[in-house]
């Protein structure tokens, strides 16, 4: 468990670079330049302790769509991050919980009526926290909301798959290696309608040394995670979820003077309480 640990203090403290950053940098160009430096460094250890020719065409595919899911997962995570409040990025990956042992109990056949409990709890939860923004400025539109939902899915989808690679016996390094690479690939998709991307180059250069931070931050949460993820599963793995999210929301208290009031409080603390029962009764 203590990858996991490691895992949700790094995530959480990644979550605040993206938000501290998107304020000066464009998510398309962020994401780019982020992603390059990760999967450099990625790649690099990638080579130097495996032989790509161990692993079959069928590993390759399965990595790569758990990468592409991961990559729309994160863009829709910074497209929300960059205009609204991160508590709802943190609330929906509490759903995320949810979501994954949904999976487990139709694909593994796990008992559901005992968890009922849990399952209410966090769908009641989720519901006072939005009536608790009803007329709140972090009030979020439709089309956000459909967002996050999308993010919940590609997260939620991504890990299943990559705990199946992960028992397939697939390092980590190149799961990672993978996955940043088709990141960066798709910022440069989004990078290339922009006409003036000339004008990138110097506010590169000055971000260098914070993007650089985010990468090696990112690098290691995900290396930590996976690592947590291979001596578990997607269940055990998801508590992470229970305390990266509000861990992101002291976070976004702290450094972004977000209030977080009395009510919020209530219903987030009804969510990951109702995750947590979920947690343990699936075991």
């Amino acid at each position: 468990m203590i990858y996991l640990i490691i895992a949700i203090l790094l995530f959480s403290l990644n979550n605040v670079l993206w938000k501290k950053n998107l304020a000066s940098i464009s998510i398309s160009a962020l994401m780019t330049y982020r992603s390059l430096l990760t999967s450099l460094l990625a790649i690099g250890l990638l080579f130097y302790f495996y032989d790509l020719n161990t692993f079959t065409g069928v590993q390759f595919l399965k990595i790569s769509i758990a990468s592409l899911l991961g990559a729309i997962g994160l863009v829709c995570m910074l497209t929300v991050f960059k205009k609204t409040s991160m508590q709802w990025v943190a609330i929906y990956n509490l759903l995320g919980v949810g979501f994954t042992i949904l999976y487990l109990w139709i694909f593994k056949e796990l008992e559901i009526k005992s968890s009922i409990l849990g399952i209410s709890l966090i769908t009641l939860g989720f519901i006072f926290y939005v009536g608790t923004h009803k007329n709140s400025t972090l009030k979020i539109s439709l089309k956000q909301h459909l967002i996050l939902l999308l993010m919940v899915v590609c997260f939620g989808t991504g890990s299943i798959i990559n705990w199946e690679n992960l028992h397939d016996e697939i390092p980590p390094i190149l799961i990672i290696a993978n996955q940043e690479s088709i990141v960066f690939i798709s910022g440069i998709i989004l990078l290339s309608p922009q006409k003036k991307t000339s004008s990138l180059l110097p506010t590169l250069q000055k971000y260098f040394k914070r993007v650089l931070l985010m990468s090696f931050v990112i690098f290691l949460a995900l290396l930590f995670s996976f690592l947590g993820l291979k001596i578990t599963n997607p269940i055990i793995s998801g508590t992470l979820f229970l305390a990266s999210p509000l861990t992101t929301i002291l976070f976004s208290a702290l450094f972004f003077k977000e209030k977080i009031s009395l009510k919020e409080w209530a219903a987030i603390a009804t969510i990951a309480l109702g995750a947590f029962l979920l947690h343990i009764q699936t075991q």
